[in-house]
C-alpha cells in the first residue's frame, strides 16, 4: 500500500493540479495548457474489472484530453497490466491522452518505461510507454525556486527519503521557501513536507529546533521551532478534551471498543472533539456519538492525508 509521502504529494496535486503542469514544464520541458480539472480516478469498462490510477486530470482545451498521473518510487508489477487497461478505456471514450510517471528513482524510471510492454508467444505485441518525470538532483534544484515556493514539497518528496547531509540540506531549503507562502498555506505545506521526510530526519529537526540554547537560529530552525511549539499546544488541548470526553462516557457507563478508542485518539480537531463531548451527554453508544459528531471509525488525523476524488462510475456500453 502507498505510504504517507505518496498520499501527501497526490493531495497537493489534486488540490492544485497546476503544480503538476509546472513540474512537467521544468522536468520534461513540455507545456500542459490549462485549465486542468481533476476527475474520477476509477476507470471502469465492465462490472468485473476496475483499475484505479493515482490521479486522472483533464485538459479540455488541449489535444490530449486526459493525463493519468502515477507517483512511483517502487516497482509495482500490477501496473504492468493496469496502465494499459486504464489508458485503453480512456482512449476508447475520449481519444488519446498521456500516462505520466513521476519518480525520484533511476531504477524505477527504467522499469516503468518498459513495464507495460507485453508479447504473445506468436509475436503479438501490446505496449504502453509512459512519460517519465525523473526528479533527478538537477531537477530538484529547479524545484527549490523562491519564485514558486509551493514546488518545494516535490523536492522534499524526491530527495529526502534518507537522512544524510544532502537530504538535510534540501529539507532545510524546502522549509525556508515554505516560509514565503501566506500563513494558511505555510502551515499546510510545512505539515506536508514533514510528512514526506524520513522519520529520523524529522526527529533530528525537532530536536534541533527545540534546542533553545542554539545560537544563531536559522530561518528553517526558527520556522520548525514555532511549528512544533504550536503543534504541541494544539495536541495538549486535544488531549485534554479527549480525557474530558472519556470521563463523560465513563460516567454514563459507556466504554469505547478498541477500534472506537483508536478513532477517538486520532481526532485532533478541537471542534470535532467539542461535538463529541456534547453528543456523549445523551448518546446511546460510542458509535452513535461518533456518527452524530460528524466523524467515523476512519477518522481524520491532523497529519496531511490524500483522499481520492469521489467515484463517478463511467461504464462503456455493453456490445
Amino acid at each position: 500500500m502507498p505510504g504517507t509521502p505518496h498520499e501527501v504529494v497526490l493531495l497537493a496535486i489534486r488540490d492544485n493540479p497546476e503544480l503538476f503542469a509546472e513540474v512537467l514544464r521544468r522536468v520534461a520541458g513540455t507545456d500542459m495548457p490549462g485549465p486542468i480539472d481533476v476527475v474520477d480516478s476509477n476507470v471502469r469498462f465492465a462490472a468485473s474489472l476496475e483499475t484505479r490510477p493515482d490521479l486522472v486530470v483533464r485538459t479540455p482545451n488541449a489535444t490530449s484530453k486526459w493525463v493519468i498521473i502515477e507517483l512511483q518510487n517502487r516497482k509495482d508489477e500490477s501496473k504492468c497490466r493496469s496502465w494499459p487497461l486504464a489508458a485503453s478505456v480512456l482512449l476508447q471514450r475520449d481519444g488519446m491522452g498521456d500516462v505520466v510517471v513521476i519518480t525520484a528513482s533511476r531504477s524505477v524510471a527504467a522499469w516503468a518505461k518498459a513495464a507495460a510492454h507485453h508479447h504473445g508467444e506468436r509475436g503479438t505485441s501490446l505496449g504502453l510507454t509512459p512519460v517519465i518525470l525523473l526528479l533527478s538532483k538537477g531537477h530538484v534544484e529547479a524545484l527549490l525556486d523562491p519564485a514558486r515556493p509551493e514546488l518545494a514539497l516535490f523536492a522534499a518528496w524526491a530527495r529526502c527519503r534518507g537522512h544524510g547531509p544532502e537530504a538535510r540540506r534540501i529539507a532545510n531549503r524546502a522549509i525556508e521557501l515554505t516560509e514565503e507562502l501566506p500563513a494558511p498555506l505555510r502551515e499546510a505545506q510545512t505539515r506536508a513536507i514533514l510528512a514526506v521526510l524520513n522519520p529520523r530526519l524529522v526527529a533530528s529537526f525537532k530536536e534541533m529546533a527545540m534546542d533553545v540554547d542554539k545560537i544563531p537560529e536559522t530561518k528553517a530552525s526558527r520556522a520548525l521551532r514555532l511549528f512544533f511549539e504550536e503543534r504541541g499546544k494544539a495536541e495538549g488541548k486535544a488531549q485534554g478534551k479527549r480525557e474530558a470526553l472519556l470521563a463523560v462516557l465513563a460516567t454514563r457507563g459507556l466504554s469505547p471498543t478498541k477500534e472506537e478508542r483508536t478513532s477517538l485518539d486520532a481526532i485532533t480537531d478541537l471542534t470535532v472533539l467539542d461535538r463529541c463531548i456534547q453528543a456523549a451527554v445523551t448518546t446511546t453508544s460510542v458509535g452513535v456519538m461518533l456518527a452524530s459528531a460528524g466523524t467515523s471509525h476512519r477518522d481524520r488525523a491532523a497529519s496531511p492525508r490524500a483522499h481520492k476524488p469521489r467515484a463517478v462510475k463511467n461504464r462503456s456500453r455493453r456490445r
